[in-house]
């Protein structure tokens, strides 16, 4: 029977992740009618609607906007996430605890199927696409500088964009629908994060899924060894990189690597296009974060127009005619940002695989694993994730400065501000370096959330409180006899480096210590005494080695048969007849005798031959 947990904290995530769909409902809905009524008045009275703010507020709302989106969209996924664990772990198929859930798809549940993704996708890309398209504003001074003419109060406040209104409420209507279904139809064990209360239900919880089961003799082998046979090996103080354990990963990388590279070729682009003067350029010697532009000229330019404001080469696609005519433009940058929005959601993954580690690595810490583990709390309190948290708002926000909607103007590039861009992405891409390569400390092997890695070395549970990891048998190394490892809910001495370890507590052999009757396999092939072949096979197919050795007890070959009576012949009516002498006694005893005097040592054999763990010659 399944062991319960006497806690669950889990409840608290599930109600946070809830309460984030609910809102997403209310400001998916909102939007969707907003930018409708916003698009009838337009149509209707030929004017766009307007709000009256300062010029920094313009700036800065888009990305108050950044933050609220990248809100809804982690509280939706990560009930997304969840759906797709446990539906992947009643199809066997779960691997690791996180996953690219939008590139990873279930075969039998539909909210996390293939079609059900790119619709998800869609609804993330078109979500953060309108956060800096929402907001039109116009600068007078650039206006001049275009030669485009404008209203006067056009120039104070924004414009609400009727179309990117509509596409923010459509993604987050798409990413909400989905979920609400993911949430409905899925059973999910567990909320936690937490990759222990993971593998805790997949390997203890009678559910409908597949159930993991522990391999014995792997406690010192981590998620690189994952597909190796179960062998002894000595503790390393220090273990192998997250890159080198999950294939994922170095493509992930390679796809944060790309988009600094194309924004520095994209900036140089834009740069050398204006300076060779082009007639909807402004060459701008300002390099401030926020584009500025003061309507002071340079006469001695060397191309047509030169200012003191900031660069920028105006592309148009956008009709003159208020927001009815900027749907071209609103999805020529959304198609621009989709490459930012999936390489940060790719970035995910490697966050999660390092807080999945960090988390495991608790049980070699000072205070053990927390046994009240808040997934939410733990979300706000890890520094990988509120990072990467906030280059998901900054990155979108820097990529809306560098290229963006003015009101009657059209699209603009700012080459200051797609370097700015450049380097935001750069520190992404480090970030998502420094996580891969970097290289965990402790004796106890890696994981990163690998389920049936953690399911081999964790070989007890705590219903309440905290665990600890280490040495629970140090083995007897003269004789070559392993030791192992495992978990417990009193702090465990570290493994030593000079030690073998390899075994498990149920096959602990030390009853066997002071037995003298050993044999090794070739010994034991060259005798006529019956060979265990169970635990011939056991050794085989677990790989323990160096040559393993097997205890017998000394059986004893019974006597030969009394000898047989002299020929009597066989007297018959009418006649004498004579039968054919028997055959001449056997030396050996029979097979069947053989097996019979060895039956009686049954018992006993089954507990001696308990094979040793490697290393012991």
């Amino acid at each position: 029977m399944a062991v319960q947990k006497q806690h669950d904290d889990s409840r608290y995530t599930r109600n946070a992740c809830v309460l984030g769909l609910v809102v997403s409902w209310f400001v998916g809905i909102g939007s969707l009618l907003g930018g409708g009524i916003c698009l009838y008045t337009e149509i209707r009275d030929g004017t766009a609607t307007h709000i009256v703010m300062s010029h920094t507020w313009r700036e800065i709302l888009p990305l108050l906007l950044n933050v609220v989106v990248t809100l809804l969209n982690d509280s939706m996924g990560y009930i997304h996430s969840c759906s797709l664990r446990w539906a992947l772990q009643r199809e066997g198929l779960l691997e690791f605890n996180s996953n690219l859930r939008l590139l990873r798809a279930s075969k039998y549940s539909r909210p996390n199927g293939m079609v059900a993704n790119a619709v998800y996708l869609i609804g993330i890309v078109l979500a953060y696409g309108s956060t800096s398209l929402t907001f039109l504003s116009l600068n007078p001074d650039l206006a001049e500088l275009l030669d485009r003419g404008y209203e006067t109060d056009d120039t104070h406040g924004v414009h609400i964009n009727a179309i990117a209104l509509l596409t923010l409420g459509a993604g987050l209507f798409f990413q909400a629908t989905i979920t609400n279904w993911a949430l409905v139809t899925t059973s999910i064990p567990t909320w936690s994060s937490n990759p222990l209360d993971v593998v805790r239900a997949c390997t203890h919880d009678e559910t409908d899924g597949h159930r993991i089961e522990p391999r014995i003799g792997r406690c010192m082998m981590g998620i690189h060894q994952a597909k190796e046979d179960a062998r002894s090996q000595r503790p390393s103080p220090k273990q192998r990189p997250m890159i080198t354990a999950h294939y994922r990963v170095l493509r992930i990388i390679v796809l944060l690597w790309v988009s600094p590279i194309l924004s520095a070729a994209w900036g140089g682009g834009i740069q050398a296009y204006i300076t060779k003067g082009h007639r909807n350029g402004v060459l701008g010697r300002s390099w401030s974060l926020l584009p500025i532009f003061t309507g002071i000229t340079d006469s001695t330019c060397s191309i047509s127009q030169c200012t003191d404001g900031t660069s920028v080469l105006n592309v148009g696609w956008s009709a003159e005619h208020g927001t009815a005519g900027t749907v071209g433009a609103v999805f020529l940058i959304t198609a621009f940002q989709s490459i930012v929005t999936v390489s940060l959601h790719c970035a995910e993954l490697i966050v999660n695989l390092s807080r999945d580690e960090a988390i495991y690595r608790e049980l070699i810490g000072p205070k053990g694993t927390n046994g009240h583990y808040n997934s939410v709390w733990a979300a706000f309190t890890s520094w990988q994730t509120l990072f990467l948290f906030a280059l998901k708002a900054g990155v979108h926000w820097i990529f809306g400065l560098a290229i963006n909607l003015q009101f009657q103007l059209g699209v603009n590039m700012y080459p200051p501000q797609i370097f700015y861009f450049t380097a935001f992405a750069l520190v992404t891409a480090v970030f998502g370096l420094y996580l891969s390569l970097r290289r965990p400390k402790g004796y106890l092997p890696a994981a990163y959330g690998h389920i049936q890695t953690m399911a081999d070395i964790i070989d007890e549970w705590s219903d309440s409180g905290s665990m600890f990891w280490g040495e629970k048998y140090p083995g007897i190394p003269h004789r070559g006899v392993s030791g192992y490892t495992g978990t417990s809910t009193e702090r465990l001495k570290d493994p030593d480096e000079r030690h073998w370890y390899g075994g498990q507590k149920q096959h602990d052999p030390s009853h066997l210590r002071h037995r003298k009757s050993a044999v090794t396999v070739s010994s034991v092939a060259a005798t006529t005494v019956p060979v265990n072949t169970t635990n011939v096979n056991y050794l085989t197919t677990t790989g323990i080695s160096p040559a393993p050795v097997y205890y017998y007890p000394p059986v004893a070959v019974p006597p030969p048969p009394p000898p047989q009576q002299p020929f009597q012949p066989m007297y018959s009516y009418p006649q004498w007849t004579q039968q054919a002498p028997p055959a001449a006694p056997s030396q050996y005893p029979s097979v069947s005798s053989l097996n019979s005097a060895y039956s009686g040592y049954s018992t006993y054999s089954n507990q001696s031959t308990q094979p040793f763990l490697s290393g012991y010659r």
